[in-house]
């Protein structure tokens, strides 16, 4: 079995997915306040849903929890410890802007084109997504000065 990272090692990794996960919520938000027809809602509520799923990892990196290499939330908060605010976040809505949109046909639960988000649809997620982000960056605070008080001297970056 291979050694688990270090704390410092898991901080520095679950820093580098919040600040994407940041990225992608500035890319949603974008896509939304420049609507025109090379634009559409899918796009901003795709990054939207990546910005909680990086989010969510990041938090689970840090915390050394394992996660298999699926696209749902729902899962994904359901592996978080017990405790943290962001078990909280109604996020399960979200997942379909990751996997069912581009599902090919005839696969379980597609949505069809005429499925697709709206801009208000989209701006609900965007709205999820920086409520659930705003919660993962407390979650991390939080983590980060419990183990700078156990470990005085190490990492003291802060999401």
């Amino acid at each position: 079995m291979a050694p688990r990272p270090s704390e410092a090692a898991r901080r520095r990794a679950a820093q580098a997915w919040f600040d994407d996960a940041q990225a992608d919520l500035s890319s949603a938000r974008s896509l939304s306040r420049h609507r025109d027809e090379q634009t559409a809602p899918f796009g901003a509520a795709f990054h939207a849903e990546q910005a909680v799923e990086k989010g969510l990892k990041s938090l689970l990196i840090y915390h050394d929890i394992d996660y298999p290499p699926k696209h749902d939330l729902g899962l994904l908060i359901g592996l978080l410890p017990v405790g943290l605010s962001t078990t909280n976040a109604p996020v399960a809505g979200l997942t379909v802007y990751a996997v069912e949109q581009r599902c090919i046909a005839g696969a379980a639960n597609p949505m069809s084109l005429n499925d697709r988000p709206t801009w208000d649809e989209a701006d609900e997620a965007i709205s999820v997504a920086a409520r659930t982000l705003a919660a993962v960056s407390s979650d991390l605070t939080t983590a980060f000065a419990r183990a700078h008080t156990a470990h005085p001297g190490e990492g003291t970056s802060q999401p």
